[in-house]
């Protein structure tokens, strides 16, 4: 048996973090933080690699991956996963936040282009501060559920 290479303490915000993580997520995020929680040293009940890799049914490799990755990048960047935006970052696009959109492509485009692109729009929303972050698929959604076609603007 090993030595064990990175040490995980986590605080009571941490635990009560993880444990809504592993009600609300998905259930790769949420294996993610169970692993977490089961290899927290301030446990009562201290398991090992193998004894956690047993009851979660997940490789030591795994195991061992998740913690090198907490000690590297902290509680969140651990558990969210890096392809996937964070719960706050997610746009959503309201009644009103939509209209504004919509105000935008009816405005003429930016100085040097002839018309409008998804990536324009988004760029103009985090400029006019309606969003922090918005993917420029959000945008592409709602153009589509408004029936609105950048290319051809004539056949909507």
């Amino acid at each position: 048996m090993g030595k064990t290479k990175f040490f995980i303490y986590l605080s009571d915000e941490d635990r009560a973090y993880l444990n809504e993580v592993i009600s609300t997520q998905n259930e790769e995020t949420a294996m993610r933080a169970k692993i977490l929680l089961a290899s927290d040293f301030n446990n009562p009940v201290y398991r090992t690699v193998s004894q956690i890799s047993e009851d979660l049914g997940v490789t030591r490799a795994t195991i061992q991956n998740v913690r090198a990755k907490y000690v590297e990048l902290g509680l969140k960047d651990t558990v969210i996963s890096k392809g996937k935006q964070a719960p706050e970052r997610r746009a959503f696009i309201s009644d009103e936040k939509r209209k504004m959109i919509l105000d935008i492509i009816q405005e003429q485009p930016p100085f040097g282009h002839r018309r409008w692109t998804v990536e324009l729009i988004r760029t103009e929303c985090i400029n006019r501060g309606l969003f922090e972050y918005v993917a420029w698929t959000a945008i592409s959604k709602l153009l589509k559920d408004e029936n609105i076609d950048l290319i051809n603007p004539s056949k909507q």
